[in-house]
Protein backbone atom coordinates (compact mmCIF):
# COMPACT_ATOMS: atom_id res chain seq x y z
CA UNK A 1 0.00 0.00 0.00
CA UNK A 2 2.81 2.21 1.00
CA UNK A 3 4.69 1.56 -2.55
CA UNK A 4 1.68 3.08 -4.64
CA UNK A 5 0.78 5.90 -2.50
CA UNK A 6 4.41 7.25 -2.86
CA UNK A 7 4.00 6.08 -6.41
CA UNK A 8 0.81 8.02 -6.85
CA UNK A 9 2.03 11.67 -4.94
CA UNK A 10 5.22 11.20 -7.23
CA UNK A 11 3.30 10.97 -10.59
CA UNK A 12 1.00 13.80 -9.41
CA UNK A 13 3.81 15.71 -7.93
CA UNK A 14 6.04 14.92 -11.22
CA UNK A 15 2.00 16.44 -13.33
CA UNK A 16 1.80 19.53 -11.08
CA UNK A 17 5.56 20.41 -11.50
CA UNK A 18 5.30 20.73 -15.36
CA UNK A 19 2.38 22.63 -15.48
CA UNK A 20 4.28 24.87 -12.76
CA UNK A 21 7.05 25.09 -15.13
CA UNK A 22 4.96 26.26 -18.30
CA UNK A 23 3.12 28.91 -15.57
CA UNK A 24 6.80 30.41 -14.63
CA UNK A 25 7.43 30.49 -18.09
CA UNK A 26 4.56 32.21 -19.12
CA UNK A 27 5.67 35.09 -16.87
CA UNK A 28 9.31 35.18 -18.79
CA UNK A 29 10.11 36.85 -21.78
CA UNK A 30 10.04 35.11 -24.98
CA UNK A 31 14.09 34.05 -25.28
CA UNK A 32 13.65 32.76 -21.33
CA UNK A 33 10.61 30.43 -22.38
CA UNK A 34 12.66 29.15 -25.19
CA UNK A 35 15.75 28.26 -23.45
CA UNK A 36 13.10 26.35 -20.71
CA UNK A 37 11.90 24.79 -24.20
CA UNK A 38 15.05 23.79 -25.66
CA UNK A 39 15.91 22.62 -21.89
CA UNK A 40 13.10 20.29 -21.72
CA UNK A 41 13.91 18.99 -25.21
CA UNK A 42 17.31 18.58 -24.48
CA UNK A 43 16.80 16.23 -21.17
CA UNK A 44 14.72 13.68 -23.40
CA UNK A 45 17.04 13.89 -25.91
CA UNK A 46 20.09 12.87 -23.86
CA UNK A 47 18.05 10.22 -21.71
CA UNK A 48 16.97 8.89 -24.77
CA UNK A 49 20.20 8.10 -26.47
CA UNK A 50 21.45 7.61 -22.57
CA UNK A 51 19.24 4.52 -23.28
CA UNK A 52 20.76 3.57 -26.06
CA UNK A 53 23.95 4.35 -24.78
CA UNK A 54 24.52 3.82 -21.70
CA UNK A 55 22.01 1.35 -20.21
CA UNK A 56 22.55 -0.97 -23.09
CA UNK A 57 25.83 -0.29 -24.26
CA UNK A 58 25.93 0.42 -27.82
CA UNK A 59 27.06 3.53 -29.76
CA UNK A 60 25.12 5.87 -31.33
CA UNK A 61 26.06 8.83 -32.50
CA UNK A 62 22.96 10.28 -34.99
CA UNK A 63 20.39 10.67 -32.61
CA UNK A 64 19.72 13.77 -34.45
CA UNK A 65 18.23 11.55 -36.97
CA UNK A 66 15.23 10.38 -34.98
CA UNK A 67 14.46 13.64 -33.95
CA UNK A 68 14.36 15.36 -37.37
CA UNK A 69 12.19 12.17 -38.72
CA UNK A 70 9.97 13.33 -36.19
CA UNK A 71 10.10 16.88 -36.65
CA UNK A 72 9.37 16.75 -40.39
CA UNK A 73 6.48 14.15 -40.27
CA UNK A 74 4.90 15.77 -37.54
CA UNK A 75 5.28 19.25 -39.19
CA UNK A 76 4.68 17.49 -42.97
CA UNK A 77 0.92 16.34 -41.06
CA UNK A 78 0.04 19.84 -39.62
CA UNK A 79 0.85 21.63 -43.08
CA UNK A 80 -1.40 19.53 -44.76
CA UNK A 81 -4.38 17.81 -42.71
CA UNK A 82 -4.61 19.96 -39.20
CA UNK A 83 -7.86 22.27 -41.17
CA UNK A 84 -9.20 19.72 -42.31
CA UNK A 85 -8.91 17.39 -38.87
CA UNK A 86 -10.93 19.65 -36.98
CA UNK A 87 -9.25 18.85 -33.58
CA UNK A 88 -8.60 21.59 -30.57
CA UNK A 89 -4.35 22.13 -30.88
CA UNK A 90 -3.53 20.92 -27.82
CA UNK A 91 -5.54 17.55 -29.05
CA UNK A 92 -3.24 17.42 -31.77
CA UNK A 93 -0.33 18.22 -30.75
CA UNK A 94 -0.86 14.96 -28.73
CA UNK A 95 -1.47 13.03 -32.24
CA UNK A 96 1.48 14.62 -33.77
CA UNK A 97 3.53 13.68 -30.98
CA UNK A 98 2.49 10.21 -31.02
CA UNK A 99 2.96 9.98 -34.97
CA UNK A 100 6.32 11.59 -34.91
CA UNK A 101 6.84 8.83 -32.25
CA UNK A 102 6.05 6.05 -34.19
CA UNK A 103 7.51 7.52 -37.34
CA UNK A 104 11.07 7.68 -35.44
CA UNK A 105 10.82 3.91 -33.93
CA UNK A 106 10.61 3.07 -37.35
CA UNK A 107 13.25 4.45 -38.18
CA UNK A 108 15.14 3.21 -35.18
CA UNK A 109 14.18 -0.06 -36.38
CA UNK A 110 15.54 0.02 -39.66
CA UNK A 111 18.82 1.35 -38.23
CA UNK A 112 18.85 -1.68 -35.61
CA UNK A 113 18.09 -4.39 -37.28
CA UNK A 114 20.78 -4.39 -40.08
CA UNK A 115 23.39 -3.21 -37.35
CA UNK A 116 22.86 -5.81 -34.86
CA UNK A 117 26.88 -7.38 -35.83
CA UNK A 118 28.21 -4.20 -35.84
CA UNK A 119 29.80 -2.40 -32.05
CA UNK A 120 31.72 -0.10 -31.12
CA UNK A 121 33.10 2.46 -33.92
CA UNK A 122 31.55 0.69 -36.67
CA UNK A 123 27.75 1.10 -35.31
CA UNK A 124 28.43 4.46 -34.87
CA UNK A 125 29.46 5.47 -38.08
CA UNK A 126 27.08 3.69 -39.34
CA UNK A 127 23.88 5.56 -37.04
CA UNK A 128 26.47 8.94 -38.32
CA UNK A 129 25.86 8.04 -41.95
CA UNK A 130 22.05 7.25 -41.62
CA UNK A 131 21.56 10.72 -39.82
CA UNK A 132 23.39 12.20 -42.93
CA UNK A 133 21.34 10.46 -44.82
CA UNK A 134 18.24 11.72 -43.76
CA UNK A 135 19.05 14.98 -43.48
CA UNK A 136 20.23 15.01 -47.20
CA UNK A 137 17.35 13.90 -48.56
CA UNK A 138 15.25 16.24 -46.78
CA UNK A 139 17.15 18.36 -47.64
CA UNK A 140 16.82 17.53 -51.76
CA UNK A 141 12.58 16.88 -51.15
CA UNK A 142 11.13 19.80 -52.30
CA UNK A 143 7.29 18.67 -50.43
CA UNK A 144 9.45 19.42 -47.02
CA UNK A 145 10.31 22.94 -47.78
CA UNK A 146 14.09 21.31 -49.76
CA UNK A 147 17.22 23.38 -48.15
CA UNK A 148 15.51 26.38 -47.42
CA UNK A 149 12.85 24.82 -44.62
CA UNK A 150 9.30 24.03 -43.45
CA UNK A 151 6.71 26.11 -42.58
CA UNK A 152 4.64 24.50 -39.80
CA UNK A 153 1.48 25.84 -39.21
CA UNK A 154 -0.20 26.42 -36.77
CA UNK A 155 2.21 26.92 -34.15
CA UNK A 156 1.22 25.06 -31.12
CA UNK A 157 3.81 26.42 -28.07
CA UNK A 158 2.91 24.07 -24.95
CA UNK A 159 5.90 24.32 -22.14
CA UNK A 160 4.25 21.58 -20.21
CA UNK A 161 3.61 18.93 -23.02
CA UNK A 162 7.72 19.25 -23.66
CA UNK A 163 8.74 18.85 -19.52
CA UNK A 164 5.77 15.61 -19.17
CA UNK A 165 7.68 14.16 -22.62
CA UNK A 166 11.04 14.62 -20.07
CA UNK A 167 9.19 12.91 -17.22
CA UNK A 168 7.83 10.50 -18.81
CA UNK A 169 10.86 9.48 -20.85
CA UNK A 170 13.40 9.53 -17.18
CA UNK A 171 9.91 7.65 -15.61
CA UNK A 172 10.63 5.09 -18.37
CA UNK A 173 14.38 4.48 -18.34
CA UNK A 174 14.61 4.46 -14.24
CA UNK A 175 12.19 1.81 -14.44
CA UNK A 176 14.31 -0.14 -16.64
CA UNK A 177 17.09 0.91 -14.06
CA UNK A 178 15.21 -0.52 -11.22
CA UNK A 179 13.16 -3.14 -12.00
CA UNK A 180 13.64 -6.72 -13.66
CA UNK A 181 13.21 -5.69 -16.89
CA UNK A 182 15.89 -3.24 -17.03
CA UNK A 183 18.76 -6.28 -16.58
CA UNK A 184 18.72 -8.12 -19.72
CA UNK A 185 19.55 -4.15 -21.01
CA UNK A 186 22.07 -4.07 -18.45
CA UNK A 187 23.40 -7.35 -19.48
CA UNK A 188 23.98 -6.19 -22.67
CA UNK A 189 25.78 -3.50 -21.82
CA UNK A 190 28.54 -5.64 -19.90
CA UNK A 191 29.15 -8.38 -21.82
CA UNK A 192 27.20 -9.21 -25.37
CA UNK A 193 28.33 -13.32 -25.10
CA UNK A 194 27.95 -13.74 -21.64
CA UNK A 195 24.65 -12.58 -21.68
CA UNK A 196 22.84 -14.64 -24.63
CA UNK A 197 24.90 -17.75 -23.32
CA UNK A 198 22.64 -17.16 -20.24
CA UNK A 199 19.50 -16.88 -22.16
CA UNK A 200 19.46 -12.87 -22.81
CA UNK A 201 17.80 -12.81 -26.45
CA UNK A 202 20.63 -9.84 -27.32
CA UNK A 203 19.06 -8.73 -30.75
CA UNK A 204 15.59 -8.42 -29.25
CA UNK A 205 17.34 -6.04 -26.57
CA UNK A 206 19.30 -3.79 -29.21
CA UNK A 207 16.16 -3.57 -31.50
CA UNK A 208 13.82 -2.43 -28.50
CA UNK A 209 16.33 0.20 -27.06
CA UNK A 210 17.30 1.75 -30.62
CA UNK A 211 13.05 1.47 -31.10
CA UNK A 212 12.36 3.19 -27.25
CA UNK A 213 15.27 5.56 -27.49
CA UNK A 214 14.12 6.58 -30.92
CA UNK A 215 10.56 6.97 -30.08
CA UNK A 216 11.31 9.50 -27.41
CA UNK A 217 13.47 12.34 -29.70
CA UNK A 218 10.61 11.61 -32.65
CA UNK A 219 7.92 12.77 -29.91
CA UNK A 220 10.71 15.63 -29.10
CA UNK A 221 10.91 16.77 -32.48
CA UNK A 222 7.32 16.90 -32.98
CA UNK A 223 7.25 19.16 -30.13
CA UNK A 224 9.98 21.07 -31.42
CA UNK A 225 8.58 21.92 -34.74
CA UNK A 226 5.03 22.70 -32.99
CA UNK A 227 7.15 25.44 -31.07
CA UNK A 228 9.60 26.83 -33.40
CA UNK A 229 6.85 26.74 -36.57
CA UNK A 230 9.79 26.59 -39.00
CA UNK A 231 12.50 23.73 -39.20
CA UNK A 232 15.65 23.79 -41.85
CA UNK A 233 17.70 20.43 -42.55
CA UNK A 234 20.22 22.51 -40.34
CA UNK A 235 18.76 22.31 -37.29
CA UNK A 236 19.41 18.65 -37.16
CA UNK A 237 23.00 18.79 -38.56
CA UNK A 238 25.45 16.29 -36.98
CA UNK A 239 26.20 18.89 -34.34
CA UNK A 240 23.56 18.52 -32.86
CA UNK A 241 23.85 14.70 -32.46
CA UNK A 242 27.81 15.61 -31.02
CA UNK A 243 26.23 17.51 -28.33
CA UNK A 244 23.18 15.19 -27.33
CA UNK A 245 26.29 12.99 -27.48
CA UNK A 246 28.41 15.53 -25.29
CA UNK A 247 25.40 15.62 -22.73
CA UNK A 248 25.10 11.90 -21.97
CA UNK A 249 29.31 11.32 -21.76
CA UNK A 250 29.42 14.32 -19.15
CA UNK A 251 26.60 13.52 -16.74
CA UNK A 252 27.94 10.00 -16.71
CA UNK A 253 27.10 7.00 -19.41
CA UNK A 254 24.46 4.86 -17.71
CA UNK A 255 23.48 7.65 -14.97
CA UNK A 256 19.76 8.85 -16.02
CA UNK A 257 20.22 11.80 -13.43
CA UNK A 258 23.76 12.92 -15.11
CA UNK A 259 21.75 13.11 -18.53
CA UNK A 260 18.93 15.21 -17.07
CA UNK A 261 21.65 17.59 -15.20
CA UNK A 262 23.91 17.71 -18.20
CA UNK A 263 21.52 18.28 -20.56
CA UNK A 264 20.14 21.55 -18.72
CA UNK A 265 23.60 22.84 -18.04
CA UNK A 266 25.11 22.10 -21.47
CA UNK A 267 21.92 23.81 -23.08
CA UNK A 268 22.00 26.85 -21.18
CA UNK A 269 25.77 27.70 -21.01
CA UNK A 270 26.02 28.82 -24.63
CA UNK A 271 23.04 31.10 -24.56
CA UNK A 272 23.73 32.69 -21.17
CA UNK A 273 27.71 33.71 -22.99
CA UNK A 274 25.53 34.96 -25.70
CA UNK A 275 23.49 37.54 -23.50
CA UNK A 276 26.18 38.85 -21.12
CA UNK A 277 26.19 42.49 -21.22
CA UNK A 278 28.76 45.21 -19.91
CA UNK A 279 27.81 47.66 -17.37
CA UNK A 280 26.56 50.17 -20.46
CA UNK A 281 24.38 47.58 -21.99
CA UNK A 282 26.83 47.05 -24.55
CA UNK A 283 28.21 42.93 -25.35
CA UNK A 284 30.74 41.97 -22.46
CA UNK A 285 34.28 42.18 -23.75
CA UNK A 286 37.54 41.21 -22.69
CA UNK A 287 41.04 42.35 -23.33
CA UNK A 288 44.26 39.79 -25.13
CA UNK A 289 45.80 39.77 -21.87
CA UNK A 290 42.64 38.46 -19.59
CA UNK A 291 42.14 36.24 -22.54
CA UNK A 292 45.23 34.36 -22.11
CA UNK A 293 45.75 34.61 -18.22
CA UNK A 294 42.05 32.98 -17.90
CA UNK A 295 43.72 30.10 -20.08
CA UNK A 296 46.73 29.77 -17.91
CA UNK A 297 44.55 29.92 -14.72
CA UNK A 298 42.59 26.81 -15.61
CA UNK A 299 45.44 25.09 -17.04
CA UNK A 300 47.44 25.09 -14.02
CA UNK A 301 44.20 25.02 -11.93
CA UNK A 302 43.59 21.58 -13.41
CA UNK A 303 46.97 20.44 -13.23
CA UNK A 304 47.16 21.20 -9.22
CA UNK A 305 43.83 18.90 -8.95
CA UNK A 306 44.57 16.21 -10.65
CA UNK A 307 47.93 15.92 -8.84
CA UNK A 308 45.64 16.19 -5.70
CA UNK A 309 43.23 13.27 -6.51
CA UNK A 310 46.02 11.18 -7.91
CA UNK A 311 46.73 9.86 -4.58
CA UNK A 312 43.89 8.00 -3.73
CA UNK A 313 45.08 7.53 -0.14
CA UNK A 314 44.37 11.42 0.66
CA UNK A 315 41.38 11.66 3.51
CA UNK A 316 38.61 13.13 1.53
CA UNK A 317 38.58 15.97 3.63
CA UNK A 318 41.71 16.76 3.05
CA UNK A 319 41.48 16.71 -0.74
CA UNK A 320 38.29 18.85 -0.32
CA UNK A 321 40.56 21.69 0.79
CA UNK A 322 42.96 20.84 -1.06
CA UNK A 323 40.66 21.25 -4.40
CA UNK A 324 38.81 24.78 -3.00
CA UNK A 325 42.95 26.05 -2.27
CA UNK A 326 43.21 25.35 -5.95
CA UNK A 327 40.25 26.75 -6.99
CA UNK A 328 41.75 30.06 -5.03
CA UNK A 329 44.88 30.00 -6.60
CA UNK A 330 43.83 29.57 -10.19
CA UNK A 331 41.90 33.12 -9.49
CA UNK A 332 45.50 34.57 -7.86
CA UNK A 333 47.05 33.31 -10.78
CA UNK A 334 44.33 34.58 -13.79
CA UNK A 335 44.91 38.14 -11.51
CA UNK A 336 48.44 38.09 -11.41
CA UNK A 337 49.10 36.93 -15.19
CA UNK A 338 46.63 39.22 -16.16
CA UNK A 339 47.70 42.64 -14.54
CA UNK A 340 51.03 41.56 -16.00
CA UNK A 341 49.82 40.91 -19.91
CA UNK A 342 47.53 43.83 -19.66
CA UNK A 343 50.72 46.02 -19.47
CA UNK A 344 51.07 45.32 -23.08
CA UNK A 345 49.54 47.82 -25.07
CA UNK A 346 48.99 45.20 -28.28
CA UNK A 347 47.34 42.65 -25.73
CA UNK A 348 45.57 45.52 -23.66
CA UNK A 349 43.99 47.06 -26.95
CA UNK A 350 42.64 43.54 -28.38
CA UNK A 351 39.46 43.38 -27.51
CA UNK A 352 36.82 40.08 -27.79
CA UNK A 353 33.23 39.68 -27.40
CA UNK A 354 32.81 36.69 -24.87
CA UNK A 355 29.54 36.28 -27.06
CA UNK A 356 32.22 35.51 -29.24
CA UNK A 357 34.12 32.97 -27.24
CA UNK A 358 31.12 31.05 -26.04
CA UNK A 359 31.69 27.87 -28.27
CA UNK A 360 35.31 28.05 -27.22
CA UNK A 361 34.39 28.15 -23.34
CA UNK A 362 32.02 25.52 -23.82
CA UNK A 363 34.39 23.38 -25.49
CA UNK A 364 37.34 24.37 -22.63
CA UNK A 365 34.37 23.41 -19.84
CA UNK A 366 34.23 19.86 -21.68
CA UNK A 367 38.00 19.33 -21.90
CA UNK A 368 38.04 20.19 -17.62
CA UNK A 369 35.34 17.83 -16.70
CA UNK A 370 36.48 15.33 -18.71
CA UNK A 371 40.12 15.57 -17.41
CA UNK A 372 38.66 15.86 -13.88
CA UNK A 373 35.87 13.36 -13.62
CA UNK A 374 36.54 11.18 -17.04
CA UNK A 375 33.88 8.87 -16.00
CA UNK A 376 31.05 11.49 -16.10
CA UNK A 377 30.06 13.66 -13.25
CA UNK A 378 27.48 10.90 -11.97
CA UNK A 379 29.44 8.13 -13.27
CA UNK A 380 26.76 5.17 -12.95
CA UNK A 381 25.00 6.88 -9.70
CA UNK A 382 21.70 7.69 -9.62
CA UNK A 383 20.57 10.59 -7.43
CA UNK A 384 18.68 9.43 -4.14
CA UNK A 385 18.46 10.52 -0.28
CA UNK A 386 19.91 7.13 0.30
CA UNK A 387 23.03 7.88 -2.15
CA UNK A 388 23.74 11.03 -0.53
CA UNK A 389 23.69 9.49 3.01
CA UNK A 390 26.17 6.66 2.08
CA UNK A 391 28.40 9.12 0.26
CA UNK A 392 28.51 11.16 3.38
CA UNK A 393 28.88 8.10 5.73
CA UNK A 394 31.69 6.87 3.15
CA UNK A 395 33.30 10.06 3.42
CA UNK A 396 33.58 9.83 7.33
CA UNK A 397 35.06 6.27 6.89
CA UNK A 398 37.96 7.00 4.68
CA UNK A 399 39.04 10.45 7.02
CA UNK A 400 38.53 7.76 10.10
Amino acid sequence: MKFWIIRILSIVGAIGGCFAIQGIAHTQNDYTQRLIILAGLYVTLAVSLNLINGITGQFSIGHAAFYQVGAYLSGFLSVRFFQSAHLPPMVWLFCMMLAGAAAAAVAGLVVGLPSLRLKGDYLAIVTLGFGEIIRIQVQNTPALGGSYGLNVEPKIQSTAFVWLLAVLCVAVCRNLLKTAHGLPFLAVREDEVASSAMGVNVTRIKVSAFILGSAFAGAAGALLASYEGFITPATFAMDVSFIILTMVVLGGTGSITGSVISAMFLSYLPEYLRGLKDSGGGPLTLSGGTVIAWMVAVVTTVAVIRWIYSDGGRPRLQRFYGLIGAIVGGFVVQLAVGTGLNHINKLHDAKVEVGQLRMVIFAMTLIVLMLLRPQGVFAHHEFSWNWVSKLFKRGKGATA
